[in-house]
């Protein structure tokens, strides 16, 4: 507490006993000051922490662009043979190889010019109806006597119909209304009528086609059409952009880029050695300066440098002898306690065998038998060898109606799909062919082809069968109406089984280990029930044996490190949780420092009273005792 103002401290006994008081309540503070000092050393140790946490999440960062096959394959680059004709863009996973073919015709964009000349936009256009025709859809605007060229085009961009319009000042005399598909290829070729007398007849400018390529030659030759030059999914991760056409094959070839993949898990490896570093000069201690960094001693930081050292260098692929370790592909521990990263071997490995390198540094799982593919694994799962056992194969939703009858009138029924319900009519007299076809051309419109309708032969007689595409109880449908005895909800089955004999939940054909040691593990498995059923409901399909790799280790120890459960949170919460009591000690040792300063001042100010009360009283005797000797003289 300051001393007040108003204090008169002193003046009757001399004293300075706003010095005294200070003094004594320094005295008081001492153990404050210590716990502050304490704080400071605590709240050090978790800002230690909090910047260990930001470097271990570079790490994460880092790692995530490299622990999967597929992030692996996002490494390549896409090579054209002639660049005049065809590009080509890696733009996602890349299975290495390549496709030859030629481009028979780039795809357009569909184009129409009003045969009317106008002096210019503001020329008026006559009074009517004009209408642009695409997908069978007519957009339609209406004109008046006082509508102008450049009005009408205004009117059509404005009807959002897939084809824009503008006014094309073609020689400085002449303009044109010229009309153009918002996409190229067949799907955007659009007709005209109406009858506003200038806008009756239009001049083709382009006609809309689709692109078209041709792989191999002869009989077994394939051409593929699509509506644009730009081309997604002729090469897996590859966007093909056609050029110009080409009777001579162009060959698109992938390839593994070794090179970006060598600077990525440099990258890793330098973020690696960075938190390492850090770990190290936090933990170590100077024993002639006497001298340690901000955590040494501290059990957490130890484990995680541990840890992480054993995750690059401790890891075996038992299956490869040319890379069964980290060092083995030029990544190696050194004397000080970080890896060092040889460039020139590493490049040489991916370049050799790029497969065995990640088998090396990725999850793995080697299956025996072919019904049983290994997926993924999680930063739990455990390494090993787990026995695979089914109870339940995954099944697809199907449907299968009565024998097939020809209705006598037309007949409604709905299928639903989903959030999306699809109307359906089967008209009288329609034979098996006219009805499945029917189904097919609705689902199909309503975009919903994931199911699909198919004729089926029983016993010499037709029936009517439903399939969805996918496998599991999500994948599903429902048949609203009595045609055929079709009226029901059908759902398929997802897989059921365990992962060496621990539980295991399925969705479709995925099979997800829940508990133990393989808890994480993903399998597809792709038995049939009639398999199941054979033998008793209980299949075995031998084992999976699961290798984390090197990133798979490294992404075990980082679930372990980060995360509100992490090592690292924890660590950060013991300190925080001093600092709290150290707040919480501190605020009681100021209340009671407070209330003796105040008690302190109170006692003092009552001694400069009774010391003034005294000096008064002294004065008073003095004055009266010289009164009487004066007296007495006298």
């Amino acid at each position: 507490m300051a001393i007040p103002l108003f204090n008169i401290g002193g003046l009757a006994s001399g004293l300075d006993t706003g010095s005294i008081i200070s003094s004594l309540i320094e005295v008081e503070r001492i153990p404050v000051e210590q716990l502050l000092s304490r704080k400071t050393e605590i709240q050090a140790k978790d800002t230690a922490w909090q910047g260990l946490n930001t470097k271990f999440s570079a790490i994460r960062t880092s790692l995530n662009s490299l622990d999967t096959r597929q992030e692996i394959n996002s490494y390549a680059i896409a090579q054209s043979s002639d660049e005049t004709a065809v590009t080509a863009t890696a733009t996602g996973s890349v299975t290495p190889g390549s496709v030859s073919f030629t481009v028979d015709q780039l795809a357009a964009v569909h184009q129409l010019a009003g045969d009317t000349d106008f002096s210019g936009a503001d020329d008026l256009v006559g009074a009517g109806d004009f209408t642009i025709t695409i997908d069978g859809i007519d957009h339609t605007v209406t004109t008046t006597a006082a509508t102008t060229v450049a009005e009408l085009s205004q009117q059509i961009n404005g009807l959002e119909a897939g084809v824009s319009a503008r006014v094309v000042d073609v020689d400085g005399t002449d303009f044109k209304l010229l009309l153009t598909a918002d996409e190229s290829g067949e799907d955007g070729v659009f007709t005209t009528s109406g009858t506003v007398a200038s806008l009756s007849d239009f001049d083709t400018v382009e006609q809309g086609v689709n692109a078209e390529v041709t792989i191999g030659s002869g009989p077994g030759a394939l051409t593929i059409s699509r509506a644009s030059n730009t081309i997604t999914d002729l090469v897996e991760g590859v966007s093909v952009t056609l050029q110009a056409t080409s009777a001579t094959p162009v060959t698109i070839t992938s390839v593994r880029d070794t090179e970006a993949a060598s600077t990525a898990i440099k990258e890793l490896m330098d973020n690696i050695n960075s938190t390492l570093s850090e770990l190290g000069t936090l933990t170590a201690y100077n024993a002639d300066a006497e001298v340690g960094g901000i955590l040494v001693g501290d059990s957490t930081a130890r484990s995680l440098t541990i840890d992480l050292r054993a995750a690059i260098s401790s890891t075996i692929n038992e299956g490869s002898t040319d890379y069964p370790l980290a060092s083995s592909i030029g990544i190696s521990l050194n004397r000080s306690g970080t890896f060092d990263i040889d460039e020139t071997k590493l490049k040489a490995a991916l370049n050799n065998d790029f497969d065995a390198v990640m088998d090396l540094v990725l999850q793995s799982g080697t299956t025996l038998d072919s019904r049983v593919g290994f997926v993924s694994a999680s930063g739990a799962t455990v390494e090993g060898t787990y026995d695979v056992v089914v109870t339940q194969a995954a099944e697809k939703a199907t449907a299968q109606s009565a024998n097939y009858k020809k209705p006598n009138s037309d007949t409604d029924l709905q299928i639903i799909v989903g959030s999306t319900t699809i109307d359906v009519t089967i008209l009288d007299g329609d034979n098996v062919d006219e009805a499945v076809d029917a189904f097919n051309a609705a689902l199909t419109a309503a975009g919903a082809s994931s199911v699909t309708a198919t004729k089926v032969d029983v016993a010499g007689k037709d029936r009517i069968q439903f399939d969805h595409s996918s496998y599991g109880g999500a994948a599903s449908f429902q048949i609203i109406g009595d045609f055929l005895s079709l009226a029901g909800t059908y759902a398929g089955a997802d897989v059921a089984g365990t992962i060496g004999g621990e539980a295991a939940t399925g969705s479709g054909r995925s099979l997800t280990s829940t508990a133990g040691d393989p808890t994480g593990i993903v399998l597809s498995i792709s038995a049939t029930a009639a398999e199941v059923a054979g033998a008793g409901g209980s299949l075995s399909l031998s084992t999976v044996d699961y290798q984390a790799g090197v990133f798979g280790a490294l992404d075990r120890m980082l679930d372990v490190t980060e995360g509100a459960a992490g090592k690292i949170a924890r660590a950060r919460d013991a300190w925080q949780s001093q600092v709290s009591l150290i707040d919480d000690r501190i605020e009681i040792l100021e209340d009671r420092i407070e209330r003796h300063e105040a008690l302190l001042l109170k006692q003092f100010a009552a001694l400069e009273v009774a010391m003034s009360t005294l000096s008064s009283q002294a004065a008073w005797l003095t004055a009266q005792l010289g009164s009487q000797t004066s007296g007495a003289t006298q």
